[in-house]
């Protein structure tokens, strides 16, 4: 993932500058109170940001002829083995981006792959070519987990996320 590919770390980044301009002209056209309370805001909202935008520019996706593996915002990393994964596909939502997913239903794991990824149209055809592979459109409101469970007939948690 880059900042160029995730315009919502470009948007967040602004609001943190924002933050600090608004402080600065705290300081000036108001009391020096007023500059402290929003240099804080701006100081809390650029840790958090810097804690978000490093995760996600930190998370990595590779594939290889064994399976898939996953490096998550969390620095969590999980590999699946292609024959693990019992489904797999391109979905599109009635509200918001497409995303990838695949799922592995002897492990129970689920990992949707926002489009923000490099390479990710490169990514779709690997996972295409090596997984039972679909192309679904969710309905409004409707989420994977759910389509998923009323595929396999599951209820409960499971397809978890």
């Amino acid at each position: 993932m880059s900042l160029a590919s995730n315009p919502r770390l470009m948007a967040l980044a602004l609001v943190v500058l924002a933050m600090f301009g608004v402080s600065i002209a705290g300081f000036v056209t108001l009391t020096p109170l007023y500059g402290i309370i929003f240099l804080a805001l701006a100081l809390f909202l650029a840790y958090n940001f810097a804690r978000f935008a490093g995760g996600s520019l930190r998370s990595r996706i590779s594939t290889s002829e064994e399976g898939i593996s996953f490096v998550m915002p969390t620095r969590e990393r999980e590999s699946l083995a292609w024959e693990a994964i019992t489904h797999a596909g391109y979905c599109t939502q009635a509200r918001g981006k497409p995303f990838l997913f695949v799922y592995s239903e002897p492990q129970d794991r689920l990992i949707s792959i926002p489009r923000e990824y490099t390479d990710f149209d490169a990514l779709v055809e690997q996972v295409r070519g090596a997984t039972p592979f679909e192309t679904m459109s969710l309905d409004r409101g409707e989420t994977i987990q759910e389509r998923l469970r009323a595929r396999l007939g599951l209820d409960g948690e499971s397809p978890r996320d």
